[in-house]
């Protein structure tokens, strides 16, 4: 199948009126002498852009589990209605695919129901789940447990060295906070849950991840980092960074404190904290931009609210809203949900609109718009956007051979094609 999409498009760092070739699911030409048959011509309007589709480092579809009704169709359904198209979900589930066996059996799960590319992680337990996991290779492992988390194995710090140098060139996503500063009492709302879980937590963890990097080399990625510390630590060690909305767009006095909605690990932080981020993600310090989607049912006890908040479908509204409204240059903020990902998954094919990737492109008006929860399919979720107001509402989705109706898709709370099978 050949498709033409023509209008403004983001490319090079830029946008700039072009024409895109496509054909059996791959771009084989950005300019604008392009002039082909073709089986379907895209003209976008003049308020409409392309950009290379999100690649979101880090989701929970919570695929397998007996205990949660969402799967990898209704979590991957969420991401297509922001126009995300690759994923790569964490082993939170039950069983965890801590061996061959287990990662063969997810991965089959996600190719039958998913409705983007889902990349499934492997699961860290120690060294030799994590060896047994790259011969039968696996592309990425973690997130790595440094602390308690649900239905996730913890990993023992003393086992980090051995895991990096087993892992070799596999990333090894880590969620940094280190156990023994981690306290397990109830909280009764957001000062408390940070009391529980406090910066030096956090700070310690990437120190030691550092130390295992500097002593041992591998590839080592920082999880949804709160602190500014702890991202100028993690560059420092030659370590990749993500942060997520949530963390870059509310603190504890933005906040409501007994809103269970924003019950989160690592916790939501102060002002400073917050503010510090920010700054570093336009001076270009972070690299990846992640959404951290953790479905659950909405709550109102703070104390029995679980920890997690879903936005898988806004991490591309999310990074546009930096660029429009919080000065993030605009390569920086496309790069971190785009390219980077793509880097540090070591593919290739992906995170870039250029001829030798695949064909997947998002199509967004450049408007504010106000996020509908019951459009982005997150009512009854723990989801804390409802109502704010974002920047670059995705439209249309290509999806090599495919292409979705997005603003379709989200009135019918299902996937429409505009052309595909």
């Amino acid at each position: 199948m050949r498709i033409l999409l023509e209008g403004r498009v983001y490319h090079r760092g830029r946008f700039t009126k072009a024409r895109v070739l496509i054909e059996n699911g791959w771009i084989v030409d950005v300019s604008r002498s392009v002039d082909e048959e073709v089986d379907l011509r895209l003209r976008l309007r003049d308020d409409e852009v392309a950009l290379p589709a999100p690649v979101d480092l880090h989701v929970h579809c919570r695929d397998p589990h007996p205990d949660y009704e969402y799967d990898f169709r209704t979590e991957t359904l969420r991401m297509l209605l922001g126009g995300v198209a690759t994923v790569v979900d964490m082993p939170n589930t039950r069983p965890a695919p801590v061996d061959a066996e287990a990662y063969r059996e997810k991965e089959e799960a996600a190719r039958e129901k998913a409705l983007v590319e889902v990349i499934v992680s492997g699961a860290v337990k120690d060294r030799g789940n994590v060896r047994e996991l790259v011969e039968a290779g696996v592309p990425v492992l973690g997130e790595a447990f440094l602390a308690p988390s649900t239905d996730a194995p913890a990993l023992d710090p003393a086992e980090v060295p051995g895991v990096l140098r087993a892992a070799g060139d596999t990333p090894v996503l880590f969620h940094a906070e280190l156990a023994d500063l981690v306290s397990e009492d109830d909280a009764s709302d957001l000062l408390e849950h940070q009391a529980n879980r406090p910066p030096e937590a956090e700070a310690t963890a990437v120190g030691m991840l550092a130390g295992a990097v500097s002593a041992v080399g591998g590839r080592a990625h920082v999880c949804h980092a709160t602190l500014p510390e702890s991202v100028e630590l993690a560059r420092r060690a030659g370590m990749t960074v993500e942060v997520t909305p949530h963390h870059l767009l509310f603190d504890t006095l933005k906040a409501d404190a007994r809103d269970p909605t924003l019950k989160v690990n690592p916790p939501i932080r102060g002002r400073r904290q917050r503010l510090g981020l920010l700054e570093l993600v336009r001076r270009g310090r972070v690299d990846v931009l992640a959404s951290d989607h953790a479905p659950h049912p909405a709550t109102e006890r703070f104390e029995e609210a679980p920890s997690g908040v879903s936005s898988g479908g806004l991490l591309l509204p999310v990074a546009l809203t930096l660029y429009r409204r919080f000065g993030v240059p605009l390569r920086r903020a496309v790069d971190m949900v785009t390219r980077n990902p793509a880097r540090v998954l070591g593919r290739r094919d992906l995170g870039e609109l250029a001829p030798g990737r695949r064909a997947r492109i998002v199509v967004v008006e450049l408007r504010e718009f106000e996020v509908d929860a019951g459009r982005f399919l997150e009512e009854g979720r723990k989801f804390p956007y409802d109502g704010f107001r974002m920047y670059g509402l995705p439209t249309l989705l290509v999806l090599e051979d495919r292409v979705y109706d997005l603003k379709e898709s989200r009135r019918t709370g299902e996937p429409v094609l505009v052309e595909g099978e």
